[in-house]
């Protein structure tokens, strides 16, 4: 007599190395919804303002421009990072700006380019959108759209950006239909296999959107 075979486990996927090793990068990449948060919010002394936060963003950037310089041309930092970071470092980051960078610029961008409120939820829509669009993706992804890309991980996208959507509209910083806007263009966005990196793509492309509804 056969045995019913039992079901599978719908967590398995979580326990997974590969995801493991992704929850740990994406758990860096949540870190810096510090930085929406300060946008919407101002809890601390300093910054405060637009033209502050530019300052703020400026610093960080250039700071974190000069530390990836020196990990692409010296031998002996090159080592530190892949010491203490390893695998969190994509193989086209081996050459290239780290995510962390390229988030760090997507904020200098956005708080020149757009009003403070905007700026914010377009940065909340790439930290969040992006990191659970991967896990997601990474665990559940069956059906592929474009590339590596899946559907269940934009919907994991789109359920974060929604989330996102919700609260800023919540705390009264922006309409319903704008907030939502920005969400749906988020999501289509970090679907899109273009060469532009998400942090940038997401960032930009989500606060343009918004920044022509809010008139």
């Amino acid at each position: 007599m056969n045995r019913p075979s039992s079901a599978p486990d719908p967590l398995g996927p979580l326990r997974s190395p590969q995801w493991l090793g992704e929850a740990r990068r994406k758990a860096i990449h949540l870190a810096f919804l510090v930085l929406p948060l300060s946008l919407l919010h101002e809890f601390l002394p300093w910054p405060r303002g637009r033209r502050e936060f530019g300052q703020l963003f400026a610093l960080l950037t250039a700071g974190a421009i000069a530390i990836d310089l020196l990990r692409l041309h010296d031998r002996r930092v090159r080592g530190f990072f892949r010491t203490f970071l390893g695998e969190m470092i994509r193989e086209h980051e081996a050459f290239s700006l780290l995510g962390s960078t390229y988030l760090l610029l997507a904020s200098l961008l956005a708080i020149e380019i757009f009003p403070q409120p905007v700026a914010a939820a377009a940065l909340g829509y790439t930290v969040l959108g992006d990191a659970f669009g991967a896990l997601v993706g990474r665990a559940w992804g069956r059906h592929r759209i474009v590339g590596h890309k899946s559907l269940e991980g934009a919907a994991g996208c789109l359920l974060a950006c929604s989330a996102w959507a919700a609260y800023v509209v919540a705390v009264g910083h922006l309409a319903p239909g704008i907030a939502a806007c920005g969400a749906a263009v988020a999501t289509g966005v970090e679907l899109l296999p273009i060469p532009l990196d998400d942090n940038l793509g997401i960032t930009l492309a989500a606060g343009f959107a918004m920044k022509l509804l809010a008139g």
